[in-house]
């Protein structure tokens, strides 16, 4: 996808994206609340990763732009400029009356924003008129508003207005707010208590499973199945790589020693040093506590401004992984896998310590057989591109023969 500064119905195009990938079998809209249910269980709040017996799974930006076909690479994220979107802005792109749109813009509680119902009577009024670009605009917010970044039923909020409109006029790509917002409610709910999730559901779901080898997914997919998942879960049924994944990532940004977030309402950051086994890199010991530092803010309109200035600023420098050479190991000789287990001993988490596995066996049992068959694809596109170079040469050799006689021809005609 590429961003531009009149982008036209950003938050469907996003909206598509994530029931297009995510549920390509309708079927699977209705394994998501109780595996992500599930799947939070094992979330690990100092670090910000999902911690399981013996490795480590992080939500990256790279994976999470993949998935939703917006990848970061070149592009702008959202910036959040501590200032709400203008009435006059939202008029002229929604094409409503200024005074009809602020006698509709409502606070409930503490959020300020429009009810979905008044939205979508406006998309009704569009169709009759047919004003499509505006329709798909209008249609946008309400995506934004209701899936992308849920905040309250039926309300689109103004911080969703916002990432919306960044998109379409900026081309501000959403995808780290919305990995941001994940990370928020995550802590969210460890740190208050908080039982609702508001962020995007389907893509953690799609993330997640992603990740988990097909042959160890539960056949019947209700909270008790996906809970027993989970809880046998280790190294050697996890993929690693998935197929729609890019080795290179952003390792950290300006002055963060991780990666920084702005949400709708969150500062957060994330480790990819945990990641590094996700994009197809070895960690080959305990991890220095350097590069672990945590970044955690609820922030409130007004607030917070200068730590949303340093993570701005952090983002004008990103450093990938494979440009970056500091040491992140500590303790080669304790392995990363013990690490891991050693961590897990003082985390509450829903399963029993298991024995030590030696790592390299878990890693082969399932990689080298996915090596394997990548290979043996490989191997089969190899003879048949050998088959079409064959035969493109012969065409090649019959047209060079062919031309020859023409000139041939042409050469006893003209002496003639």
């Amino acid at each position: 996808m590429n961003g531009g500064a009149a982008t036209v119905g950003g938050g469907a195009i996003v909206a598509g994206a994530i029931f297009g990938r995510v549920a390509a079998d309708g079927q699977e809209i209705d394994t998501q609340v109780p595996a992500v249910t599930a799947l939070i269980q094992y979330y690990d709040p100092p670090l910000q990763c999902f911690t399981f017996k013996d490795f480590q799974l992080v939500p990256t930006v790279e994976e999470f732009g993949d998935i939703l076909d917006l990848p970061l690479e070149g592009k702008i994220p959202y910036k959040h400029t501590m200032q709400n979107t203008s009435v006059s802005t939202l008029t002229g792109i929604l094409k409503i009356h200024p005074v009809e749109l602020e006698g509709k813009m409502i606070t409930k509680g503490t959020v300020k924003g429009i009810p979905q119902g008044f939205l979508e009577g406006h998309l009704r009024q569009l169709v009759d008129k047919d004003m499509g670009e505006t329709f798909m605009d209008v249609l946008a917010l309400i995506l934004y508003g209701i899936m992308i970044f849920p905040s309250i039923d039926n309300f689109v909020d103004l911080s969703a207005i916002n990432v919306c409109i960044a998109y379409k006029i900026n081309a501000e790509n959403p995808v780290t707010t919305i990995l941001a917002d994940v990370y928020g409610n995550l802590n969210m709910r460890y740190e208050f208590k908080k039982k609702k999730l508001s962020c995007c559901l389907p893509v953690l779901y799609k993330w997640f499973t992603s990740h988990i080898s097909p042959n160890y997914k539960p056949a019947a997919k209700g909270a008790q199945e996906w809970a027993c998942c989970f809880a046998k879960l280790h190294n050697g049924m996890i993929k690693r790589e998935v197929s729609w994944q890019q080795r290179s990532h952003i390792i950290h940004c300006g002055e963060y020693p991780n990666v920084p977030l702005i949400g709708t309402k969150y500062c957060v950051n994330y480790n990819p040093i945990l990641a590094q086994r996700q994009f197809g890199y070895p960690i080959r010991g305990a991890l220095n506590p350097e590069s672990l530092v945590a970044v955690w803010n609820c922030y409130e309109e007004g607030t917070s401004n200068d730590l949303l200035r340093r993570i701005r600023s952090a983002w004008d420098s990103v450093v990938r992984a494979e440009k970056d050479f500091r040491p992140w190991v500590v303790k080669e000789k304790t392995s990363y896998q013990q690490w891991v287990m050693d961590k897990v001993k003082g985390v509450k988490l829903p399963f029993k310590p298991v024995a030590f596995m030696p790592e390299q066996q878990d890693v082969e049992s399932e990689e080298v057989k996915t090596l394997k068959e990548e290979i043996e694809k490989m191997k089969q596109k190899n003879v048949k591109l050998v088959n079409d170079l064959q035969k493109a040469h012969h065409e090649y050799i019959d047209l060079k023969h062919d031309n020859e006689a023409r000139i041939r021809t042409c050469d006893v005609l003209i002496k003639k």
